[in-house]
C-alpha cells in the first residue's frame, strides 16, 4: 500500500525535468511533504529522491513501503558521516543504532550546510516544515565514530543512491 496522494501520484507522472522544481520546494521547506505523501520517514524520503531523479523506478515508488526502503537505500554501502562534512543536497541519511543494530530512521539534506527533514523523527526531523541542524541535534562525533543519541550511540550513514 502507497503513501502517495492523489496529488502526489500526479506530480509523480511528470516528467524528469519537470519533477525536480517540486523537490527543490519540498527541500526548501516551500511544500510540504504530506501533500505528496503521507508515509513514514523512508517514504517521504523515497519520493523526495524520486522527485529528484534518483534511480527509482515508478513501480518502486508505487509498491515499497516502510522498511523495505532500507535495501534500496543501501545506507551499509554508502558512506559514513564524520560530523563535520557538509553532505550534498538531496542525499537520503540513515541513522543507524548499534545498540540493536537497526536503521531506525531516514531523512533527506536541504543543500542548506547539515540541514535535514524528514518526518516521525523527534530531534531528527518529526515534521517536513521545520529543518533541524544535524550537527546541532547530535552535537561532537565520539572518538569510536558514533554519535550519542537518545540514550544510546548511533551511526550516520550517507546513501549513495
Amino acid at each position: 500500500m502507497s503513501f502517495i496522494t492523489p496529488e502526489g501520484a500526479r506530480k509523480a507522472q511528470l516528467d524528469s525535468s519537470d519533477r525536480v522544481p517540486v523537490a527543490n520546494a519540498l527541500l526548501s521547506g516551500l511544500e510540504n511533504i504530506v501533500k505528496y505523501n503521507t508515509g513514514v520517514c523512508h517514504d517521504v524520503v523515497a519520493y523526495t529522491l524520486y522527485m529528484r531523479g534518483a534511480s527509482i523506478s515508478p513501480n518502486e515508488l508505487a509498491e515499497s513501503t516502510g522498511q523495505a526502503w532500507l535495501r534500496k537505500f543501501n545506507y551499509l554501502g554508502g558512506e559514513k558521516w564524520d560530523g563535520y562534512s557538509v553532505i550534498p543536497k538531496g542525499k537520503a541519511v540513515g541513522f543507524y543504532r548499534l545498540i540493536d543494530k537497526t536503521f531506525f530512521h531516514s531523512a533527506i539534506t536541504t543543500g542548506n550546510m547539515d540541514y535535514i527533514r524528514s518526518v516521525n523523527g523527534f530531534k531528527l526531523g518529526s515534521g517536513w516544515n521545520e529543518a533541524v541542524d544535524l550537527s546541532w541535534v547530535l552535537g561532537k562525533m565520539n572518538e569510536d565514530g558514533t554519535f550519542n543519541y537518545d540514550g544510546t550511540k548511533i551511526e550516520v550513514y550517507i546513501s549513495s543512491l
